[in-house]
């Protein structure tokens, strides 16, 4: 595992880092901090993510098309409208149920080598909850935990190995969530090494998928099956 901390001799990102952990530690709601510690942790991956997209039609098209999910692009009203069980009406009642701002997560980044690294940072924000929707996972502090033990093995992100090692310290051992550190935690890191590379998926094009098949497509466990 590797953990790709700021430089020592690069100043300015470090004491940014820290001062984000800092205050995510303190509020694991702090939008702003985690989004900061994520892309000064996290952007030098997105190149070894890319042969990921590149392996595949639909990675390949989102590489084209880089597209952005928010508000502007879709229409969650009408996501909303499609039949139950279909992914885009699972996440849109995900985001009504969770209260969620699909544009909280949009800030951009640009620590990034180059433009297509910063896109795909983007990429992966956008779609967390979509991540969440296809393992039918909330958005509690020991959820998100889950949500990133399964995503570790997918993207390496050295973010995600920072949010369930700080997370199991300060929401599953202090809540005392038993079950969940000695079998959900490993439950969730075998399901994402055996799922299909989602970072190449181009869920815009699957809205109308029903989600049993999406996950059966795409070899995901949900967490019920944990």
């Amino acid at each position: 595992m590797y953990l790709t901390i700021p430089s020592p001799l690069r100043l300015e990102p470090t004491i940014t880092f820290a001062r984000a952990l800092v205050r995510a530690m303190r509020d694991s709601t702090d939008t702003d901090a985690l989004l900061t510690g994520e892309e000064i942790t996290s952007i030098g991956r997105m190149a070894r993510l890319v042969p990921l997209l590149e392996a595949t039609a639909e990675g390949r098209a989102l590489l084209a098309d880089r597209p952005q999910l928010t508000s502007a692009t879709t229409d969650l009203a009408d996501l909303a409208r499609l039949p139950p069980g279909t992914l885009g009406r699972e996440y849109a009642d995900h985001v009504a149920r969770c209260g969620l701002d699909i544009d909280a997560l949009t800030t951009p980044v640009t620590r990034g080598a180059t433009l297509e690294a910063n896109w795909l940072l983007e990429r992966v924000r956008q779609t967390h909850d979509l991540w969440h929707t296809l393992l039918g996972l909330g958005t509690a502090p020991h959820e998100e935990v889950l949500v990133h033990a399964f995503q570790w093995p997918q993207l390496r992100m050295p973010y995600s190995a920072l949010v369930v090692g700080f997370g199991t310290l300060k929401h599953l051992v202090p809540e005392r969530r038993w079950p969940l550190l000695h079998r959900k935690l490993p439950a969730a890191l075998a399901a994402g090494q055996d799922a299909r590379a989602l970072i190449a998926v181009y869920w815009e094009r699957h809205w109308e998928t029903p989600l049993t098949d999406l996950r059966a497509r795409l070899r995901v466990r949900p967490a019920s099956a944990w």
